[in-house]
């Protein structure tokens, strides 16, 4: 116990810590900032990037608004921020899809069923929403070359189903998963999506029966 002539005097000068949500505030921390990521998301695909603001996201995320700013310093490091994480979480996510697929066919089937599915639950969408987004042309260039690395793993496979030319017919072959991507948004079954594509990039178009 404080003697009774120090009471008051202490609790005056003593610093009120915020209470942490996580057993460590770095762990803190860390779910503070994906908490942030998970609101701006969730408004550019339901409102669009003119939508997120320190404010917006800060009210919907649960966190003061002058909190925001103290993992991102802008609402442009914000949105880029955005964009970082759904990439990675792309990568991640399609990385482990494609592991134990064997190699060639197989694993050109996978990557496509896998990436159908993935613009089925609406994270295309996030990436489709962020292209107009107002910013700078190094920050432009930086999205630009995470977009770009996800190019990766197609042309890997393309070798080792042994595709002659593979980097040439390489950009036919992203345009035709893209537009499968563009049908999935608007509401295709992806399982169809991807088997419309695999008929198409492995077999060729089908052909009606003559008569």
């Amino acid at each position: 116990m404080l003697p009774t002539l120090c009471r008051k005097s202490y609790w005056r000068h003593t610093v009120v810590v915020p209470r942490i949500s996580a057993a460590t505030v770095p762990e803190h921390r860390d779910a503070q900032r994906r908490a942030l990521l998970r609101a701006a998301a969730e408004l550019i695909v339901s409102s669009g990037v003119a939508a997120v603001t320190p404010t917006s996201v800060g009210e919907r995320a649960g966190i003061a608004r002058t909190s925001v700013y103290d993992y991102f310093g802008s609402r442009e490091d914000l949105l880029v921020a955005v964009a970082i994480n759904a990439f990675e979480e792309w990568s991640r996510d399609l990385a482990s899809a494609l592991d134990g697929a064997e190699s060639g066919i197989p694993r050109l089937r996978r990557y496509i069923d896998a990436t159908m599915a993935m613009a089925a639950d609406g994270r295309h969408n996030l990436a489709t929403a962020l292209r107009p987004a107002d910013l700078s042309p190094r920050r432009v260039e930086e999205i630009a070359a995470l977009h770009e690395a996800l190019r990766g793993p197609l042309h890997a496979i393309l070798i080792e189903a042994g595709v002659d030319e593979a980097a040439a017919y390489e950009p036919y072959i992203q345009s035709v998963i893209g537009a499968g991507l563009a049908r999935v948004v608007d509401g295709e079954d992806p399982h169809d999506a991807a088997a419309r594509i695999q008929q198409l990039i492995i077999h060729g178009f089908p052909r009606a029966n003559s008569q």
